[in-house]
């Protein structure tokens, strides 16, 4: 009987193994196209992401297993040249890479998941995508997005019924990715630590934002864990400002969580600071 049920149990096994093996694999360049493309391809598909969510797109290198799987993915998707510029050259020969934005403007800002209306698009975009590849299951892709895009709606709705009570006094971000997202909730576009994502700030720079924060001018500074902490002690050492954890590309994210769960944590983070700054006005 041991043996019937042992060889019952190595049978499922073997069938599951070789059903998630013929499933297609998607690589994405970040986790919020990651987080996205699962949304959207459910259980039809295999999603992994190339660059670790700690470490900024500005700053990834390519190693040879990075090429490797590039080459061995189903399609490969990427924000854009703006967006990851290690891999313009890396696919440029390759028909199975997609850049989701591959001509914005010069200045354009290219974090286009903190576009909510950009989201919504991405959304049916990768519905397309994975329908194109696997025909017989457009139904679900296309089903997927629609679901996506009522539920992000809903959330989006409430979260600018939210923010605009609340919000007040300038803020800190320790680099310029969140213009669309200010736009969006029509938010003063905050000042920022590193106005350039490829050069640290001058020192300047930074004596001028630590006499600010000193006269107590800011809401909130924002901390990134794609940053080194170093950079921010060495603003905020022995100030009483409030010190808000974001994460804008889902490092702290779970591998049940979705889209959704990082576009919320972005909004709660936004309105902690406001929190923050309501609470020091008492």
């Amino acid at each position: 009987m041991k043996a019937i049920v042992s060889g019952l149990v190595l049978a499922w096994m073997f069938c599951n193994m070789a059903w998630a093996a013929d499933k297609p694999v998607i690589l994405t360049s970040i986790m919020p196209l990651q987080l996205l493309a699962q949304d959207i391809g459910g259980d039809a598909v295999t999603v992994d992401v190339l660059a670790p969510a700690n470490v900024s797109p500005h700053d990834f290198q390519l190693r040879p297993s990075d090429m490797q799987r590039l080459r061995s993915a189903d399609v490969v998707l990427w924000v854009g040249p703006a967006m990851e510029s290690y891999l313009q050259k890396a696919v440029a020969e390759q028909s199975n890479a997609i850049a989701l934005y591959p001509a914005l403007s010069l200045g354009e800002d290219p974090h286009v998941w903190m576009d909510a209306d950009e989201v919504q698009r991405m959304a049916r975009r990768i519905a397309r995508i994975l329908s194109d590849r696997m025909p017989t299951r457009g139904a679900y892709f296309h089903a997927n997005a629609a679901r996506f895009s009522t539920e992000f709606r809903q959330y989006d709705k409430q979260l600018q019924l939210d923010i605009s009570h609340r919000s007040g006094r300038p803020y800190l971000l320790l680099h310029d990715g969140f213009s669309r997202f200010e736009r969006h909730f029509n938010l003063k576009e905050a000042e920022v630590v590193m106005p350039s994502s490829d050069r640290l700030p001058g020192a300047r720079h930074i004596v001028g934002l630590r006499s600010r924060l000193q006269k107590n001018e800011f809401a909130c500074v924002f901390r990134e864990p794609q940053y080194p902490a170093a950079m921010l002690n060495a603003l905020t050492s022995g100030l009483a400002v409030p010190i808000i954890e974001i994460d804008p590309l889902g490092a702290e994210m779970k591998k049940t969580d979705g889209f959704l769960d990082l576009y919320r944590q972005l909004g709660q983070a936004f309105l902690s600071c406001f929190a923050a700054q309501q609470a020091a006005r008492i």
